[in-house]
């Protein structure tokens, strides 16, 4: 299910246009713990949040890569919820279209590979942070609103909608945890 097609439209305003070609294939999504936060990367020297995710190795699909790069990310085993949908950046100023797979996924253990972890912040300087699922939404809402950075407001609505997107899967896993 396609979640969005964001363009540099809806930033610069003007007519959209989409890329073709050249198309980067990502994954990326939501990852829930067992007291029903959700794993943000804080970029680091900003104010700026992230999803968990990356690129996909030539060996994988994508639900292995995202659950490959959520437990990097994490320090954290995880098991699949759902696939949520994709996401198509197309970035006329750049001139590339990412495509962006989206999975939820919950975490199995509280036990952190803190190596694991600490290489993967390191490595991408970020910083993760465990946030309310609602104060997740409002955050990302409230900073892609305000970003004036190209790059970075592409970033922030493709996350927010991610997890509007995620809400029923998310309510659902949370729902069920409770019972």
């Amino acid at each position: 299910m396609l979640i969005a097609k964001i363009t540099d439209s809806d930033f610069l305003g003007g007519e959209p246009q989409y890329i073709e070609d050249n198309n980067r294939y990502n994954v990326r999504g939501v990852v829930l713990d067992s007291n029903g936060c959700i794993a943000m990367m804080k970029i680091e020297n900003s104010e700026y949040y992230k999803l968990p995710g990356g690129s996909v190795d030539i060996t994988e699909t994508p639900e292995v890569a995202f659950k490959r790069q959520a437990s990097e990310e994490t320090g954290l085993p995880v098991e699949k919820i759902g696939y949520i949908g994709w996401v198509e950046e197309h970035k006329n100023k750049r001139k590339f279209c990412m495509v962006s797979h989206c999975y939820a996924v919950k975490t199995t253990s509280n036990e952190v590979n803190q190596e694991q972890l600490a290489s993967a912040e390191e490595r991408l300087g970020y910083k993760l942070e465990w946030i309310p699922y609602e104060e997740a939404i409002t955050k990302l809402k409230q900073l892609s609103e305000g970003c004036k950075e190209y790059q970075m407001s592409f970033i922030l609505k493709r996350e927010y909608l991610i997890l509007e997107t995620a809400r029923e899967l998310i309510e659902k896993e949370l729902g069920e945890k409770d019972q």
